[in-house]
């Protein structure tokens, strides 16, 4: 989505949002008739999306057979893109009842005011209580904005290490151990870098990451190097400090020494993983639902090696309430719904179909290991979170289609030496300066 059309998505919703308001003050019409209805708002990122949000409502309504679900899909093409198209949504009058949202998305929604905060609903309903001592701090956490929760993590993930197991056994080298460094991660990918026909270029590299997104991409170098993107409260662009530096010129370095290739799309570094031509990458657990059906289990996880500190970098998933909801305290047994042992189950999935995010009940993630779903060391990614400092806040401004798309332009120039790491991160800070901000 172009600047032009954000624009005008941002000045409709401010519209929208003034009629939400005055609509707010009007008897709900939901409530009034009597009628039990909820609408749900998804990013229709492709089939999987689709099957999962309707599985959901086909549960929700199972057990509440007096209630009807509809599902509204927006296209997009990443969550940036998605907020974009769900504001223009808003704007044309749909008053959906609840809206999928990553971790990116919470400061979108609540600088808005978008969502309704659901800290009441977890002062005064025992059912939460129970909910939350079972899901991690961090994950409470990372949904929470100027103390408003804006909503419970029903899935989540946090960046791993991915490696091939079989290209590791046939190089003679050791899995990489929780303990290891930038160091040590250098020079373990150095040495599965290799020209294997002899044609004299690199064909096998030793890791790469993904140039769609941040999030897979530079986050976890970027805070391991002590750093972040923005402010702690998401008001400033910090892209032009040592730590994100420092970062950029590691990840430079191995491209520059033939180690990585150039970064490329999420879909393509599945493929290069699964043939043997990449042999790291970094990701959460979306990736075992393409590798395991496709019968591809020559993989295991590690946590990112360390610099300056480790940090678990991770996003997660949730359904806020929105302010548009004639039925919120209906749609606040929805959202509790996908935080239920019922639903989180799903998330586990089986050794045949494995699920493609962590559960966020940590009792339901443990049984991930225990039933035997790849990859065999699956209980890092909750431990990740438990026992690790987090990065909080993930650095999601309110204007994060326009942040996301910004940042990703400038990092494919600079990674493509198309200008200089310094010129970039300046340049980049200056088109970011009117963009993050809280004025």
């Amino acid at each position: 989505m172009n600047r032009t059309t954000r624009t005008i998505a941002a000045a409709a919703l401010t519209a929208a949002l003034t009629a939400t308001a005055l609509a707010s003050c009007a008897p709900s019409s939901g409530d009034d008739s009597g009628e039990k209805s909820l609408n749900v708002v998804f990013w229709d990122y492709g089939p999987a999306a689709q099957t999962g949000n309707q599985a959901t409502a086909d549960a929700f309504m199972a057990a509440n057979p007096d209630v009807e679900v509809s599902l509204t899909p927006v296209a997009g093409e990443n969550w940036g893109s998605y907020y974009a198209n769900v504001a223009t949504l808003i704007a044309s009058g749909e008053k959906p009842d609840l809206m999928l949202i990553s971790g990116e998305g919470a400061e979108f929604i609540h600088a808005n005011n978008l969502a309704l905060p659901i800290n009441d609903y977890l002062e005064n309903d025992p059912d939460a209580a129970a909910l939350v001592d079972d899901i991690a701090p961090g994950l409470i956490d990372g949904f929470t904005v100027d103390g408003d929760i804006v909503t419970l993590t029903n899935a989540w993930n946090d960046m791993v290490v991915y490696y091939n197991t079989d290209v590791f056994a046939a190089a003679g080298i050791e899995p990489p151990s929780a303990d290891w460094t930038w160091e040590d991660f250098k020079a373990t990918a150095a040495a599965l870098s290799k020209d294997t026909n002899g044609d004299g270029t690199t064909d096998q590299y030793g890791f790469t990451w993904a140039s769609n997104e941040i999030f897979p991409g530079i986050m976890p170098w970027v805070a391991n190097a002590g750093g972040n993107l923005t402010s702690d409260d998401r008001c400033e662009a910090t892209v032009d400090t040592p730590e994100v530096t420092k970062a950029l010129e590691f990840l430079k370095g191995l491209i520059d020494e033939g180690i990585a290739p150039a970064p490329m799309p999420m879909s393509d570094v599945f493929t290069r993983f699964q043939n043997g031509s990449i042999a790291m990458f970094g990701a959460g657990r979306w990736p075992i639902g393409t590798f395991v059906p496709a019968g591809f289990t020559s993989f295991d996880i590690q946590l990112y090696p360390s610099d300056e500190t480790y940090k678990t970098v991770f996003g997660g998933s949730g359904y806020p309430i929105l302010q548009s909801s004639p039925n919120p305290d209906l749609a606040w047994e929805y959202q509790k719904f996908t935080v239920s042992p019922e639903i989180q189950k799903q998330y586990v999935g089986t050794p045949e179909a494995p699920g493609d995010s962590i559960p966020s009940l940590r009792s339901v993630a443990s049984t991930i290991s225990e039933v035997g779903v790849p990859p065999v060391s699956s209980d890092l990614f909750y431990a990740s979170i438990d026992e690790h400092d987090t990065l909080v806040p993930y650095p999601a401004p309110a204007k994060y289609s326009e942040f996301e798309s910004t940042v990703l332009r400038n990092l494919q120039l600079i990674f493509a030496g198309e200008t200089t790491i310094a010129d970039g991160l300046t340049t980049l800070q200056g088109e970011l300066d009117p963009i993050v901000t809280c004025s």
